[in-house]
């Protein structure tokens, strides 16, 4: 079966999906796109091919389309998945696939409703790297894990994208600290308890075209994370430090009683692990697997395609979504409070996925 996607919203990501898409032909096919502005629906299809829908109603009303492939801004994801579901398709969303817990939670009530599936970027658990540390996590190489480090370090972003002011009208947390917090809480499970601080570090900002804009959104949130494990993880978002200062660009460090497991990106799927035994020297794990490309924008619906034509549950269900959108909204009450929150939601954790099952991490034993 091959899962058939049409596109809402042709800004800078959709190339990188188009492109992915077409490597996964065996299983996902692009019938077409549309944009407010379409031209770029236009230029984006004779690119990957498909047609051109004049806007959401038309794609909705084709009996071809499967799937709806929401890249809007983040501001109208919620209200787009929702009509999506609600005519029938299935929707894989850019995170986050809605601004709220409420929000997100009545999209899988409606998915469910409907009969629909909803899934959800960020999907770099699927990756190898990510998938490797869920192993190694698994085999107590560190003892017992109480701490987690989590870098979410993304720059100046208002040098490089053409139009960032959406951008800071949410802040990072909620557009890349979900790339971190959707990693952990598969590797980890769910969180039962968040506390936040947040700030502007620097406004008004000066884009690309040297225009000057307001940032109305907190530029930086430190989040300290409590798992239902006992687990304590400290997260850091912003906008603000270059990633090539770091020494983990967007990594992770989990600490144990006997040593400490690392991923230098959890974004990328070639990303290095490295175990590092309490007062010794660390030793770089291979990856489970090498995989094709550091990064698959694809894999998502590939993933869905299959869990449907195999009549299962999809990975990155639509409650683990809302879950980490519950726990980034609390993270922000949190801070404008200054008091801890709660987390109520909870999710049944994703299964590692299938390639990964069998396969063990290549340890090198001490001399």
């Amino acid at each position: 079966m091959k899962l058939r996607i049409a596109v809402i919203g042709c800004g800078g990501i959709c190339n990188e999906y188009g492109r992915d898409i077409l490597n996964h032909h065996e299983s996902l096919t692009l019938i077409g796109a549309t944009d407010l502005d379409l031209s770029r629906a236009e230029t984006f299809c004779q690119r990957f091919g498909g047609r051109v829908y004049a806007d959401l109603d038309e794609i909705l009303d084709d009996l071809e389309v499967d799937v709806v492939l929401n890249l809007t801004i983040h501001k109208v994801h919620f209200e787009l998945n929702r009509r999506a579901l609600s005519a029938g398709k299935h929707v894989f969303s850019e995170k986050p696939m809605a601004l709220t817990h409420v929000e997100a939670k009545e999209l899988g009530d409606l998915a469910r409703k409907t009969n629909c599936r909803i899934a959800a970027a960020p999907i770099t658990f699927l990756g190898e790297g990510i998938q490797t540390v869920a192993k190694l996590l698994k085999k107590d190489l560190i003892g017992h894990l109480r701490l987690v480090y989590a870098e979410v370090n993304w720059g100046q972003i208002n040098r490089w994208i053409p139009a960032p002011a959406s951008y800071f009208a949410i802040g990072p947390l909620l557009d890349v600290g979900v790339y971190a917090i959707t990693a952990l809480t598969f590797l980890l499970g769910p969180v039962r308890k968040v506390w936040g601080y947040s700030t502007i570090l620097q406004n008004p900002r000066i884009g690309t075209g040297g225009q000057e804009f307001p940032v109305t959104a907190p530029d930086f949130t430190m989040g300290m994370l409590e798992f239902e494990s006992g687990v304590v993880a400290r997260v850091t978002t912003n906008y603000y430090v270059p990633t090539a200062h770091q020494r983990h660009l967007r990594g992770f460090e989990f600490h144990g009683d006997e040593g400490t497991l690392s991923i230098s990106d959890y974004h990328d799927f070639s990303a290095i692990c490295q175990l590092i035994p309490y007062g010794e020297p660390g030793v770089n794990i291979p990856l489970l697997r090498e995989p094709d490309a550091p990064m698959d924008r694809a894999i998502g619906l590939v993933e869905l395609a299959q869990a449907i034509r195999d009549d299962r549950p999809h990975q990155g269900s639509a409650e683990h979504a809302a879950h980490v959108i519950e726990i980034m909204e609390g993270l922000q009450i949190s801070a404008d409070r200054s008091e801890k929150k709660a987390i109520h939601s909870r999710f049944a954790p994703s299964p590692l996925v299938e390639w990964a099952r069998d396969l063990e991490p290549v340890i090198a034993k001490k001399d």
